[in-house]
């Protein structure tokens, strides 16, 4: 019995981080969603953007976001910006109403407390919702961060899937730069090109909070304002709502890229906000969703979980080993599973002592060990931020990620 355990959790990380994947390489064939090309999406009239920006304490890029989203090729008097200041302690209000001075459709609505991404944008979304009937049933609300920068043409591409009234939402590429061998970016870019897979079966999960779009019908009013992974859980139920997500590849938003010795708190976080999101996007588990539901079960919540499951194998293969139980063939599945954990976390502390070797300089063995330490310490992550969760550590305020400049992250 304790063997048939085994080899299902090995079953179910086998699955998750490799048979997925390969399943998603060649999905089932269907005609791709048409997207007229951005120079006629240009030609016919453009709906109003309304661009929703949460800040907390970002005075020294604040200002050049501002300006940054009217450097786009989109006309700008199709353009509206609504900023909203979490409780700063900088100069950001300053810089932003500075910003503003100089663009007349930029609004800032600077509050005095603290109180988290989720809160500041609910009430953003409102602000939008006191707006003229007609202008709100022509509008489409497009989120992004402050340490964000769009490319000229990321507007259009992100609009353009819109012409189809059963899409709902629209998630744009974020592209990580300045940071060549950060495994962080290097996670991020599989994650993207999953993304790429599932939107082809209409399972794109969630959306990305450096660039997304939505239709303001579709955005969940009643969200909680502790919402941790917000662009997670507004994505979601763009699907709940009955309309589709879509990931448009061509719609860039470019972000310095996160260090990785300063991650830590922000994958603690993260991993609380992901059982946060779990229960709060639990309906998107039923079969009635089909390929949606079979990517959530697979990608996330199934990943969600490997901490859980690797203690568990270790704590199974432990107790066979130093008791025998189940046998010969049971006995060195087990020992060939506590070798395996034994060498993980070799190469993991051996990554995290070859952090500072530059990119160019790493050997092969340099680069697994550093993967080895970025697979640890996000299942560790994961599993601090359950933990915290199961305590009712749900807080949905923020502290800013330092972003690096180095190449060598």
């Amino acid at each position: 019995m304790i063997a048939i355990l085994i080899y299902l959790l090995l079953g179910v990380l086998a699955y998750t981080w490799g048979i997925y994947p390969l399943l998603l390489w060649r999905p089932p064939r269907r005609p791709p969603m048409p997207v007229p090309p951005v120079g006629e999406a240009a030609a016919v009239p453009q709906p109003h953007l309304v661009i929703l920006i949460a800040a907390f304490n970002e005075g020294e890029g604040i200002a050049a976001r501002i300006h940054n989203l009217f450097d786009t090729d989109y006309p700008a008097d199709r353009l509206t910006v609504l900023v909203g200041t979490d409780g700063c302690t900088d100069n950001t209000v300053a810089e932003a109403r500075r910003a503003a001075g100089e663009h007349s459709r930029v609004m800032i609505h600077a509050f005095d407390t603290n109180r988290g991404k989720t809160a500041v944008l609910r009430d953003l979304v409102r602000e939008v919702g006191q707006m003229p009937t007609p202008f709100q049933d022509r509008c489409l609300l497009v989120f992004t961060d402050a340490n964000t920068r769009f490319r000229r043409d990321t507007l259009h591409h992100l609009i353009a899937p819109f012409h189809d009234p059963a899409i709902g939402g629209v998630c744009g590429r974020l592209v990580f730069k300045g940071a060549t061998g950060n495994e962080e970016t290097a996670y991020w870019d599989l994650e993207t090109r999953l993304k790429r897979h599932e939107s082809a079966l209409d399972s794109c999960l969630g959306a990305n909070g450096a660039i997304y779009a939505i239709r303001p019908d579709c955005f969940w009013q009643d969200i909680p304002e502790n919402t941790i992974v917000d662009d997670f859980v507004i994505g979601m139920k763009v699907r709940e709502s009955g309309r589709r997500m879509h990931y448009e590849p061509g719609a860039v938003a470019e972000e310095e890229a996160p260090a990785l010795r300063d991650e830590w708190a922000r994958r603690v976080r993260i991993g609380r906000g992901d059982y946060q999101a779990a229960l709060l996007c639990k309906a998107c588990l039923h079969p009635r969703y089909r390929y949606f539901a079979w990517s959530f079960w697979s990608h996330k919540i199934l990943r969600w979980f490997t901490p859980h499951i690797l203690l568990l194998l270790l704590a199974l293969a432990a107790i066979i080993c130093l008791t025998g139980l189940g046998g010969g063939g049971t006995v060195r599945l087990a020992a060939v599973i506590c070798l395996g954990h034994t060498l993980l976390m070799t190469a993991a502390m051996a990554g995290r002592l070859w952090r500072e070797i530059p990119a160019a300089s790493r050997t092969s063995l340099v680069r697994y060990c550093r993967h080895a330490d970025h697979f640890v310490t996000m299942q560790a992550a994961l599993m601090t931020g359950f933990i915290q969760a199961c305590r009712g550590n749900l807080a949905g305020t923020w502290q800013r990620t330092p972003r690096t400049r180095a190449n060598s992250a």
